[in-house]
């Protein structure tokens, strides 16, 4: 009996690994920057190095490539425009999307940690109600660029698209080295709003620093509301305005 079940589980574990995926990852960077387009070969718990991998951008095949012993490939290229340049990966008859995102030099950017930025959201409803209009509004004057320290890139996105969030790349969190690359492809970050680890490592690459946590490196902030002021874009979202301060000078005289 032992032994049958031996063998039924390595079946299962043999028929598991045998099915080949492609992941693509999101990126960002300047206009005429140069970037990698990133993806990984794998099957259900390794990575499987030596495939081929036809690479899709904006439904323009550009090239096949073979990815590495690690499992890894790139394809370099570079943007000649701002905007999203979808990016897709064909192999073994498998497929997935990735999404890069383009910005001109002078655009300012905000990045947002998923985990740290939006978990309060999920236990306090005063958060959890402004969150989409303020990171809508916010999304007006700035170019919107997530990051997931945890539950990655697929999750992430789920629940964002679920929850009506703006759409926008969701980068893989390697620490401070993340804002740092960013930074050598000439993206302006003008804030970071995330847990106090993210805010932290921040330090020396952005100044404006949020968090709904304790913490001695950035401003500690009670709501998305206070974020929305203290980043004064040009719109307001219409359910807030009844939440901001009335100034004397506002007040119409009956």
């Amino acid at each position: 009996m032992h032994s049958i079940v031996v063998i039924a589980i390595l079946i299962v574990v043999t028929a598991a690994a045998g099915r080949s995926e492609v992941v693509v990852f999101d990126d960002v960077t300047t206009v005429q920057t140069p970037v990698r387009i990133k993806v990984l070969t794998k099957s259900k718990f390794f990575a499987r190095g030596g495939r081929l991998v036809d690479i899709y951008l904006d439904e323009a095949h550009l090239k096949k490539i073979m990815t590495g012993g690690d499992g890894y490939g790139y394809l370099k290229y570079t943007p000649r425009e701002a905007g999203f340049q979808p990016i897709k990966a064909r192999s073994d008859g498998n497929s997935a999307s990735g999404l890069h995102l383009v910005t001109n030099k002078s655009d300012k950017t905000i990045i947002i940690d998923v985990e740290g930025a939006f978990k309060d959201a999920i236990f306090s409803e005063e958060i959890r109600e402004n969150s989409q209009e303020v990171v809508k509004a916010l999304g007006q004057e700035y170019k919107i660029i997530y990051i997931s320290r945890f539950v990655g890139k697929g999750v992430s996105r789920s629940w964002l698209e679920k929850e009506d969030f703006p759409k926008s790349v969701i980068l893989s969190w390697r620490g401070a080295a993340t804002f740092k690359a960013i930074k050598k492809r000439g993206v302006q970050l003008n804030a970071v709003i995330g847990s106090a680890a993210v805010i932290s490592a921040a330090k020396k690459h952005i100044d404006n620093r949020y968090t709904f946590e304790e913490s001695k490196d950035g401003k500690v902030v009670k709501d998305w509301q206070e974020i929305l002021e203290l980043l004064k874009p040009f719109t307001v979202p219409e359910k807030q305005q009844n939440r901001l301060p009335v100034k004397e000078d506002d007040v119409v005289p009956p």
